[in-house]
């Protein structure tokens, strides 16, 4: 009799929540005994782990769910799984698209800046962050997931960025920048870099800390950067093949985690739940945005002048508590220059029949530290002072050459004039306001201030051989140049 006494008082206990809900006029005692009975540790015992977002991570079920009556809201569209994984390759995508106007002009930078790199390191960091997820399993560092599942999460994004990477690079056929065959777009070894350091994120960056994400994707970043130096591809391909290896990196997990549910499933890192609010804000992106010179090239010069630019860069930080960190940009600027107000010289009008001056642009490569505050729930700002070198392209004033000097000459132009801005101390101020999409994704706009004043030096070309197409030049003048700027655009946040 006490069995068949202590089940049907079980049974009413389980049942009680539904019966309050759909009769609360007539069950108001019923609900004081529910909430009474839930407070009795000796009962029933609270979960080890009691963060909503660790629930989330590890596919765990609330020990007490089924005494819950409070009803759960409905997950905003951008916070839905498909949202939160394709905010990053929408993201890289869409400045894919963005940067196709201007890849030639990217190019030509490099061109200018180092036109005879070439390095072979690209073949094999891309591999890297894969590498290292095995080395540490060896080594006894446990990831998020089994070694068995996470190989098969692996080899799944493997197939699929293979498949969609090389069908497009043989439908669409689009040349390399260095001309060698038509399989530039997108990069294989970009979207191969990034899927291996978002598989490096997944297991060990999410999982254990956010400095194994970091360390992958700056080697998956620095891939991308070392596949355009190499003049392999331009960077809507990069971007793109960026954006490509994290999403099929994604899905492949979206796959895995519907295959093999809590079978594979390492116990919880102390990291793993851990929402915005409880970490230090540290960051990485990717920013691109318009530029304005206010320096010696402002339009209100009567010599040339500077259209609007574009700048392009890396930026990232690592804080030590909410409000302060270190980080650290890498950009890059260039201006079309106008040479309206230049005029030709009456002993060269019979040859030239238009000048033309080359895009100026420099490098920056600056550090220093960074400051962060919550603006609301959803939106933070963050300011720094970084302060490094700038690195100047050398470039020309050209000529065009009239139709039949061209045949005399082989060539359609020739340079007249070369200037070359030296290295010089850069320093910036400059933040950003950004809206988190969720705990690991953040859109921003920034703004940013630099100061930059190089030494610059030119040349007169004396000679020019149609045969070798060699010049040759003579000195004749160094003097300073106001080259600071400043630049308003978009950034993509990875937050760590």
């Amino acid at each position: 009799m006490n069995k068949i006494t202590s089940i049907a008082f079980f049974a009413l206990l389980f049942c009680l929540p539904s019966f309050a809900k759909n009769y609360n006029k007539t069950s108001q005692s019923i609900e004081a005994i529910c909430n009474l009975t839930l407070k009795k540790p000796e009962l029933i015992k609270p979960a080890k782990y009691n963060h909503p977002l660790l629930y989330q991570t590890h596919h765990t079920i609330y020990a007490l769910s089924l005494w819950d009556e409070t009803k759960t809201e409905k997950t905003k569209w951008y916070n839905s799984k498909a949202a939160r994984i394709s905010y990053v390759p929408a993201a890289l995508f869409a400045l894919g698209t963005y940067s196709w106007q201007y890849r030639k002009n990217i190019r030509e930078l490099r061109n200018r800046y180092i036109p005879t790199y070439e390095n072979r390191l690209d073949d094999y960091i891309q591999y890297t962050p894969a590498l290292a997820v095995y080395g540490l399993n060896l080594a006894g560092v446990q990831g998020k997931h089994s070694l068995e599942r996470a190989t098969v999460s692996y080899a799944l994004s493997g197939l699929m960025t293979f498949g969609l990477v090389t069908s497009m690079k043989y439908s669409i056929k689009e040349l390399r920048p260095d001309e060698s065959s038509r399989n530039s777009f997108p990069s294989g070894h970009t979207a191969n870099a990034f899927m291996n350091a978002t598989f490096f994120h997944k297991e060990y960056g999410q999982y254990r800390s956010p400095l194994y994400s970091f360390f992958g994707y700056a080697l998956a970043s620095w891939t991308g950067v070392m596949r355009q130096l190499n003049n392999r591809h331009w960077m809507p391909d990069v971007l793109v093949g960026a954006g490509i290896g994290v999403l099929m990196t994604e899905l492949a997990y979206v796959i895995t985690d519907r295959k093999y549910g809590n079978k594979g499933l390492n116990s919880p890192h102390k990291y793993s739940g851990r929402t915005y609010q409880e970490r230090n804000p540290s960051f990485l992106n990717v920013k691109i945005g318009y530029s304005s010179a206010d320096g010696d090239l402002a339009k209100n010069n009567d010599d040339i002048y500077a259209h609007t630019g574009f700048t392009a860069g890396l930026e990232g930080a690592y804080f030590f508590n909410r409000r302060f960190g270190i980080g650290g940009q890498i950009l890059i600027t260039s201006f079309s220059i106008n040479s309206d107000n230049l005029e030709i010289i009456p002993e060269l009008r019979p040859y030239i029949s238009k000048l033309n001056t080359q895009a100026m642009g420099s490098a920056y490569y600056m550090a220093g530290p960074y400051f962060h505050t919550n603006l609301g729930n959803e939106f933070s700002l963050m300011m720094n002072v970084t302060a490094g070198y700038s690195r100047g392209a050398e470039g020309s004033i050209i000529g065009k050459l009239t139709p039949a000097n061209q045949q005399i000459m082989k060539t359609k132009e020739i340079p007249l004039i070369q200037y070359n801005p030296g290295d010089a101390f850069a320093w910036s101020p400059g933040g950003q306001v950004w809206k988190r999409l969720n705990d690991r994704i953040a859109l921003g706009l920034y703004g940013h201030y630099i100061f930059n004043t190089p030494e610059m030096d030119t040349y007169d070309i004396t000679d020019y051989s149609p045969e070798t197409k060699e010049i040759t030049r003579t000195y004749t003048d160094t003097f300073e140049i106001d080259f600071s700027q400043w630049s308003v655009g978009f950034t993509i946040n990875a937050l760590f």
